[in-house]
C-alpha cells in the first residue's frame, strides 16, 4: 500500500458503520468515517491512503498533492514547530519549521512538496530546488510565469510554472515581493546548465520608454524638479527612482533628447509648459 498516493483498492468488509479496503496483496486500511456507505463489498475504488495518528486511513476524496509532487497549497494553521496546510482531504498535512523559509501567513499559499518523513508520515517542505527542473524549452526574451519559492541574497529563486528552476537578481526585487508571490518575467539568459535568469523589465528600447515615463511622473510629483546629477550616488538614485544609475541616466538622455527636461549639474527639470 502507497502511503501519499491514489492508488485502487478493493471493498473488503462493511462493520460498524466503517468500510474496510485492501490491497492487491491483502494489506487493509479503513475508510475515513462517513465515506463509502454505499460501496459494496468486492467493488474496486480509487482511494488515497494518509496517516492518522500511528496508522493509515483512506479517503475518497482527491487531494491537491500527492507524494513527490510540486503544489501551490495554502497554510490554515500553525503550531509549535510548524505549520498545517490543507491538502483537499479534510486532514491537513504538516509543514515542519526546519522545512520552511521564514515566517509563513496562515492563509497565504506556497509552493511545497509532499513527501513522506523519516517516521514514514506525510510531510511537506519548501525546500524544493532539487525537484526542479533545468530542462525547459525556453528561449531568451520568453515571458514567463512562476512563483517565488527562496529569496536570498543572489535574489528571488522562482519556479518558473511551477516546474523549472530561475531567478530574479536582488537589484530587480526592491522588497517588495515575497515568497509564496506568483511573478511575470522575461527570459534574460539560460547558463549553460540549463538555469534561468530572469529580469522584470521589458527589452532595452521599450523599457527605456518606460523608464523615462516613471521619471516625468516623479518630476511631476515634485513641481518639475529631481535633485539628481551625474554625480549622484547610485544607491540614492535607487532609493528615489527604483533604477540602476545606467538605466536612469539612460531615461534621462532619452527625456532630453526629446527636449522634455532641461539637465544641470545637480538636478533635472521640466521644461517649460510641462510643470
Amino acid at each position: 500500500m502507497e502511503l501519499g498516493k491514489i492508488q485502487k483498492l478493493t471493498v473488503a468488509s462493511k462493520k460498524d458503520g466503517r468500510v474496510s479496503l485492501k490491497d492487491q496483496d491483502g494489506e487493509r486500511v479503513n475508510l475515513a468515517k462517513g465515506e463509502g456507505e454505499d460501496l459494496k463489498v468486492g467493488e474496486e475504488v480509487q482511494a488515497f491512503v494518509y496517516n492518522i495518528h500511528e496508522e493509515f486511513e483512506a479517503t475518497l476524496k482527491r487531494p491537491f498533492a500527492q507524494v513527490g509532487e510540486l503544489k501551490k497549497l495554502r497554510v490554515v494553521d500553525k503550531a509549535k514547530v510548524g505549520y498545517f496546510v490543507d491538502n483537499g482531504i479534510g486532514k491537513d498535512i504538516f509543514l515542519p519549521f526546519k522545512e520552511s523559509f521564514g515566517r509563513l501567513t496562515v492563509g497565504d499559499e506556497y509552493l511545497l512538496y509532499l513527501y513522506h518523513d523519516k517516521s514514514d508520515r506525510l510531510a511537506l517542505t519548501m525546500n524544493i530546488k532539487d525537484k526542479l527542473s533545468t530542462e525547459g524549452n525556453f528561449k531568451v526574451n520568453d515571458i514567463v510565469k512562476g512563483t517565488i519559492y527562496s529569496i536570498g541574497r543572489p535574489g528571488a529563486f522562482v519556479a518558473i510554472d511551477n516546474k523549472y528552476d530561475g531567478m530574479i537578481p536582488i537589484e530587480e526585487i526592491k522588497g517588495i515581493y515575497k515568497v509564496g508571490e506568483e511573478v511575470e518575467a522575461r527570459v534574460q539568459r539560460i547558463l549553460q546548465t540549463g538555469f534561468i535568469t530572469l529580469t522584470l523589465r521589458e527589452k532595452a528600447y521599450k523599457q527605456i520608454d518606460a523608464d523615462a515615463d516613471l521619471i516625468l511622473e516623479i518630476l511631476e510629483d515634485n513641481n518639475g524638479v529631481l535633485e539628481l546629477g551625474d554625480k549622484s550616488d547610485p544607491e540614492l538614485i535607487k532609493d528615489i527612482t527604483g533604477l540602476s544609475k545606467k538605466a536612469y541616466k539612460r531615461a534621462v538622455g532619452n527625456l532630453y533628447k526629446n527636449r522634455k527636461i532641461n539637465i544641470y549639474d545637480t538636478k533635472i527639470e521640466l521644461r517649460h509648459g510641462r510643470k
